[in-house]
């Protein structure tokens, strides 16, 4: 059954969306009815895209296994994950791996399609009684009839609850990189455009999200106030929003405005858009800006100051490192982040404590060099 992801425009120009068509160019059913699901309850242009692939994946190999969602248990769902760690061109039946051989996907990559297989059984479960909530709890009772969850018998909990051992995905969290400040000057001098220098100069001024900053309008920068308001707005001609649809308030220096005035004055000119950020130099002119025109603009800057690990999130980090090491509040910088809870931004930046309580030690004489003195 061969499946292919095929993106949707919105025929009234929104954010456009996915869905995984079959052989005969008609939808998945399951799959379609779960990902207009998530497009209605607001789910990211990019999650709805991430796990319309993740989906087309499973169903391949379901089909190749002669299997029915509806059907499936743990047991078999964890040959689908082995099936995913082998290279594309051993995920047919009949092929033999040879022991010790390098997983084809990173367990980040298998943890987030485990995320999407779990959220599109979650789906189903609550809608057909004969299809197990697989690898996650269905939280809430079913719409009608009795539920008794799949191997609920496991359970070491309370009697009844709704909950049993998960394929489990083991992920080591990689701690953020930040720019040193020379970095980030060599970025910022390597911008030939004001426009460029102005983006880069907010997000790490502000730790707003890329996505954030390409759906800002000329509105939500106030100049007087020395503030950048970031709307959560769900149809955005470029397809940026804000992560969670969570608007909030983050205030910059008074010299990032000057910035602004000189890229307004200078290069954006008599141009007729509500958007900040905009096409200037290539068509369409005009038009706001994509995440595709800003990676190809990463990829220029990184060419030009040889800073790999460049890309517009590492000023986000770097702006949230910097505040933290200022022992600026943990609730403020999550709420300046963006971030559901302070516990989010505590689990992110938590190296940062080993980092600084290293220095004191350093600074203490009991250690030098990550030697302990004796």
């Amino acid at each position: 059954m061969p499946l292919a992801v095929q993106r949707l425009r919105s025929p009234d120009g929104g954010p456009a969306s996915c869905t995984v068509v079959g052989s005969d160019g008609l939808p998945v059913e399951p799959i379609e009815d779960f990902l207009a699901h998530l497009w209605a309850t607001g789910a990211a242009p990019n999650t709805v895209q991430a796990y319309a692939h993740d989906l087309k994946d499973l169903f391949v190999w379901l089909d190749q296994a002669g299997l029915d969602f509806r059907r499936l248990g743990l047991e078999q769902l964890a040959q689908f994950f082995d099936w995913l760690r082998r290279p594309k061109p051993a995920r047919t039946p009949g092929v033999f791996m040879l022991p010790g051989t390098a997983p084809a996907v990173e367990n980040s990559t298998l943890q987030r399609k485990r995320s999407a297989v779990a959220s599109f059984y979650r789906f189903h479960a609550r809608r057909d009684e004969s299809v197990p909530a697989l690898l996650g709890e269905l939280i809430g009772a079913r719409p009608t009839g009795r539920y008794i969850p799949m191997l609920a018998h496991t359970h070491r909990g309370q009697p009844g609850a709704q909950s049993y051992s998960p394929i489990r995905i083991h992920v080591r969290r990689k701690p953020p990189k930040p720019l040193t400040p020379e970095e980030v000057r060599q970025v910022l001098d390597a911008c030939r455009r004001r426009r460029d220098r102005f983006l880069f100069t907010l997000l790490d001024e502000s730790g707003l999200r890329i996505s954030e900053a390409l759906g800002l309008r000329h509105s939500d920068l106030h100049l007087r106030r020395g503030q950048v308001h970031v709307i959560a707005r769900e149809n955005n001609a470029n397809g940026a929003r804000a992560k969670g649809m969570k608007s909030r308030i983050v205030p910059v220096r008074g010299d990032l405005f000057d910035l602004y005035a000189d890229y307004m004055e200078t290069e954006y000119g008599s141009l007729d858009c509500d958007y900040a950020f905009v096409n200037l130099f290539h068509p369409p002119l005009g038009a706001p800006m994509t995440r595709e025109n800003v990676n190809d603009l990463v990829e220029r800057l990184r060419e030009r100051t040889g800073i790999a690990h460049f890309h517009p999130h590492a000023l986000r980090h770097t702006y949230a490192t910097r505040l933290l090491r200022a022992e600026v509040p943990i609730e403020v910088v999550a709420e300046l982040l963006g971030h559901s809870s302070p516990q989010t931004t505590a689990e992110t930046y938590s190296h940062l404590n080993v980092e600084d309580h290293r220095r004191v030690l350093v600074s203490a004489g009991v250690i030098e060099d990550g030697a302990v003195s004796r």
